[in-house]
């Protein structure tokens, strides 16, 4: 969930003022409204833990660079903690192979 908190950062970054200089300010504010909005904008949930979390995954800041620019850093991070921008990426496996036995089909009374 880390990864995702990294992802809503840079997706916020990047279209949010992304050629302003980031500041301290911005970055923390960003990732405490992050990780609240993934925990179900909840006080009493995981949200402070999570935050804690992306704030140790989260890449250094150097002075002077841009919403922007920091933006490809947090997607890498975030890659990096496993996560995906793949669309198509199934939600559950798929059977490598055609079952051999037959399905079950509903029968309405």
């Amino acid at each position: 969930m880390t990864s995702c908190v990294l992802a809503a950062m840079a997706d916020h970054f990047t279209q949010n003022d992304p050629t302003v200089a980031l500041t301290e300010d911005s970055f923390l504010v960003c990732v405490g409204l992050k990780a609240y909005d993934l925990t179900g904008r909840s006080l009493n949930g995981i949200g402070p833990a999570l935050s804690r979390a992306a704030l140790s995954m989260a890449p250094v800041r150097p002075a002077g660079i841009t919403r922007g620019e920091y933006a490809l850093l947090l997607r890498k991070a975030a890659v990096a903690c496993g996560w995906s921008n793949e669309d198509n990426e199934p939600a559950i496996p798929r059977i490598p192979c055609p079952r051999d036995e037959p399905q079950a089909q509903e029968v309405c009374a």
